[in-house]
């Protein structure tokens, strides 16, 4: 029970990454807001916990509003009490097509969602985790954003700025005692990939993979709550990818 009596807020925790986040700090004792744009998503998580014996509630908004997600993040702590733990985890699909075919409806779609959502979130915590003299902060970047994918322009450029964000904010918010660190994972499952590609295309690219298989939401939940957790109390400004050696620097 790590996370007895912390509060954790998970954007985009209805399915995927979030939601296996979601899962496994609440099984820790986490009292856990469950966040994401789609209600009955977010209550199907919720539900879930509640299952399982752990604590959680829905708060609702598109990351890309900030006063609506603001909001949520204020509500939540009158909920379930000031937040020690951010996860910026809510993203969407974006071009994945040639940088010709790039408009700018898709940059602003990629880059309001992944940038500004993780920016505005994160300035909604910090002064209350300023207040209590610490809390983690957990982005999430992706492989995209690190070494670069062909075909992904506006996706690329949205992660790289959370990976970059990151470490800026671990620098400027270290000597209030809070954490900040980003996963950037390779190649995973989750409703998002297997709702875009077909399932061949899984297969084919298993073969890149050094591990030989895809990773799975449960691969970087578990790496979310290590960064979340006092484990990783040596640790600012890293950006870790679980990407099954698809990326090794």
């Amino acid at each position: 029970m790590r996370f007895a009596g912390k509060v954790a807020f998970i954007t985009g925790a209805g399915s995927g990454i979030g939601r296996a986040t979601a899962l496994r700090l609440a099984a820790e004792g986490a009292k856990v807001a469950v966040h994401d744009r789609s209600e009955s998503a977010a209550r199907d998580t919720v539900e879930a916990i509640a299952a399982a014996g752990g604590v959680a509630d829905v708060f609702i908004s598109d990351v890309s509003d900030v006063a609506a997600t603001q909001s949520a993040i204020a509500k939540a702590e009158q909920v379930l009490g000031p937040i020690d733990i951010l996860v910026n985890n809510a993203g969407i699909t974006s071009d994945f097509c040639s940088l010709e075919d790039v408009t700018e409806d898709m940059f602003e779609k990629s880059i309001m969602t992944h940038a500004k959502g993780t920016l505005f979130a994160t300035q909604a915590v910090v002064p209350g985790m300023k207040t209590r003299g610490g809390g983690k902060i957990v982005n999430v970047s992706s492989i995209s954003g690190t070494v670069g994918n062909p075909m992904a322009t506006t996706y690329n450029a949205a992660k790289g700025a959370i990976a970059a964000m990151t470490k800026g904010w671990a620098k400027e918010l270290a000597k209030h005692g809070i954490l900040v660190n980003a996963i950037a994972p390779g190649p995973t499952i989750t409703p998002m990939t297997t709702n875009r590609l077909a399932p061949e295309y899984f297969t084919e690219r298993a073969k890149d993979i050094p591990l030989a298989r895809w990773g799975t939401a449960e691969d970087m939940a578990g790496v979310i709550v290590f960064l979340a957790s006092p484990d990783s109390d040596y640790m600012t400004g890293q950006v870790v990818s679980p990407n099954g050696g698809l990326a090794i620097t």
